[in-house]
């Protein structure tokens, strides 16, 4: 058993990738983007995201890849990109040497929001979109297995008739601590998004981003101790959805679900969590999107996970916001994607955190490490 928990940001361009491990080997990612190609337009290497992943991901009975719970939040290209031809998609039961050759991963639990029924989405968005209409029937029918491995689901918010159904529905100020059925002791979700309003309102594609899933990881050390990492991750939310979040959290006492150590800035580093776009119309900063980064506790770090940020168009990213970012934590502390490790082949940042609290891997990742020595698989984990 490791003895710190991960969390690991790929370079994926002005997308979002993460990869969560904890020190039980639990794994979780928020939102995916694999890339065809070795380079990309601007003629940086693309990261392998999928043989890194493989590599840090568990094995099941059956020698099959698997992430504990994958986190889509929202169904827009840049976060679910290649969703349909990595990740398992169907009944565990019916996963074939196909899928085994091809390393589908399978996903025990599976996060989304209601705005993952709607139409005209991408086409891994549609796929991501099947599945979960696969597992929701079967949680609807009460179908043997429909809360096992494979199978689950949780719909985040709420329905489409504004309500919520128990055992399906997270809703904001949920907290969580249990992952693939099994329950944490050193790690658990604060839920902070998508609010009723958002979904209820968002019907256009553009939309979409302000129906995000935001949520506060917390990470400890011992199952009595305390908090020792926080990390906020909100995919595309903009600045209205930001303000409603601080607004609950005070009115409910609950500011310390604010606070963060690593903090994923939203819509890779857009305009957009500061005010309306375009900047030149609204170049001030919404009070409230800088108090929320006045959480950000000692030492705090902010990851831009984009293409590298530089004082040009187009945007995302954008420059003014990072210069917003860097007023807050120092320049040393704002981490980009991008140029880590190398502008023309940037590797993964890589946090790890322990009772001692989180610290930056200054290690450089290696993806070509060999996928076949795993770990034994998780019996009776699953």
């Amino acid at each position: 058993m490791p003895e710190k928990h991960t969390i690991k940001f790929y370079p994926v361009d002005n997308a979002d990738t993460t990869l969560i491990k904890l020190i039980d080997n639990t794994t979780i990612v928020v939102d995916c983007q694999f890339r065809d190609g070795k380079e990309n337009s601007d003629g940086v290497q693309i990261f392998p995201v999928k043989d890194d992943l493989l590599n840090s991901l568990e094995k099941d009975r059956s020698e099959n890849f698997f992430v504990d719970l994958f986190i889509n939040t929202h169904p827009h290209e840049d976060h679910c990109l290649g969703y349909n031809k990595n990740f398992f998609v169907g009944d565990p039961k019916d996963y074939k040497k196909a899928n085994k050759d091809n390393n589908e991963v399978i996903i025990g639990e599976l996060w989304v929001t209601q705005m993952v029924f709607s139409k005209d989405l991408c086409d891994d968005g549609l796929a991501i979109q099947k599945e979960v209409r696969r597992r929701k029937k079967l949680f609807e029918n009460k179908t043997a297995g429909w809360d096992s491995y494979g199978n689950r689901l949780r719909i985040i918010g709420y329905n489409e008739s504004d309500t919520t159904v128990e055992g399906l529905h997270y809703i904001p100020g949920t907290t969580v601590d249990t992952i693939n059925g099994n329950r944490k002791e050193t790690f658990f979700i604060f839920i902070h998004a998508p609010f009723k309003s958002s979904l209820v309102s968002a019907q256009a594609d553009k939309e979409l981003n302000q129906t995000s899933i935001v949520i506060q990881a917390n990470f400890k050390t011992k199952p009595d101790g305390d908090v020792i990492t926080r990390l906020m991750i909100g995919g595309d939310a903009d600045h209205y959805t930001w303000e409603q979040i601080l607004n609950k959290s005070k009115r409910y006492g609950n500011t310390a679900r604010l606070e963060w150590d690593l903090f994923l800035s939203p819509h890779h580093c857009s305009w957009s969590y500061f005010n309306d776009t375009p900047y030149d119309n609204n170049p001030e900063p919404k009070k409230y999107s800088l108090e929320i980064l006045d959480y950000g506790r000692t030492n705090s770090h902010i990851i831009a996970s984009s293409k590298k940020i530089e004082d040009k168009e187009p945007n995302p990213p954008h420059y003014p916001a990072k210069e917003q970012y860097v007023e807050k934590v120092g320049e040393d502390h704002f981490k980009n994607t991008a140029i880590h490790k190398g502008e023309k082949a940037p590797k993964p940042l890589v946090y790890t955190t322990d009772e001692s609290g989180f610290e930056l891997d200054k290690s450089i990742i290696s993806a070509a490490a060999s996928i076949m020595s795993k770990p034994t698989p998780r019996a009776g984990k699953v």
